[in-house]
């Protein structure tokens, strides 16, 4: 007797599993992956559009005044990313007024330098700017020798428009346009600034103030990350 008769010909059927959740849960998740990819585009959208600034207009004095400084090359926001930020008080910020605000750039030094950050020079009038016209939040100028101060002075203010002149020391601007308020680092880049005066503390000196070769901080790349999540 074969298999079939010896259970009544009662061979269980096979069926066919319905495609339909499947195919509901791929499109769900598609929506869902289409909406969290825009949002991130569009906050990045939106954070270069908030930390830009507007080209300086030419200085309103006579016209045998001194030409002002050429304002440099700006830079997105990511481009010092991949640089290690320098210990602070290896890093050296000059304070400048570009929004005609009194006293404004003095006070925003005296922060700084309260968070270990040294002074290059005494805070002042914004040359590239002479009609104090800056209606961003400010800007960060540094030369190919200062990168690594200038990601530590964007640790301090997140919102500020990264641009790179031709300066050869390793010295930083911090020009103040209309839109800076105060100096505001978030929890992350708290945490990452303490890791740098711990680790700093711990190593000699170079010859030119500059970190020795092979001396990388220790820093947590999410902490590096979340510094720059900010509202603009």
């Amino acid at each position: 007797m074969s298999a079939a008769s010896a259970l009544g010909n009662k061979v269980p059927r096979y069926r066919r599993r319905r495609p339909l959740p499947a195919v509901v849960m791929l499109v769900v998740l598609g929506v869902l992956s289409v909406f969290v990819w825009t949002k991130v585009f569009r906050s990045t959208s939106d954070l270069d559009a908030a930390t830009n600034c507007n080209p300086p207009t030419p200085p309103s004095t006579a016209p045998e005044a001194q030409a002002p400084p050429k304002a440099g090359q700006v830079l997105g926001r990511d481009s010092l990313d991949r640089t290690d930020p320098a210990v602070p008080h290896r890093v050296q910020v000059r304070v400048l007024n570009a929004n005609g605000q009194r006293n404004q750039a003095s006070l925003v030094a005296e922060e700084l330098y309260s968070a270990g950050i040294n002074k290059a020079a005494e805070p002042g009038n914004d040359p590239v700017y002479p009609n104090f016209d800056m209606h961003c939040h400010g800007q960060i100028r540094f030369g190919p020798n200062g990168a690594g101060a200038a990601r530590t002075v964007s640790l301090l203010v997140p919102c500020a428009q990264l641009v790179r002149d031709e300066r050869q020391d390793a010295t930083v601007d911090l020009a103040l346009g209309g839109k800076f308020a105060d100096v505001k680092p978030n929890h992350a880049a708290k945490r990452v600034l303490a890791d740098l005066r711990s680790w700093g503390e711990r190593q000699p000196t170079p010859e030119g103030g500059q970190v020795a070769e092979g001396g990388r901080p220790p820093l947590d790349a999410r902490l590096l990350g979340e510094a720059r999540e900010v509202h603009c």
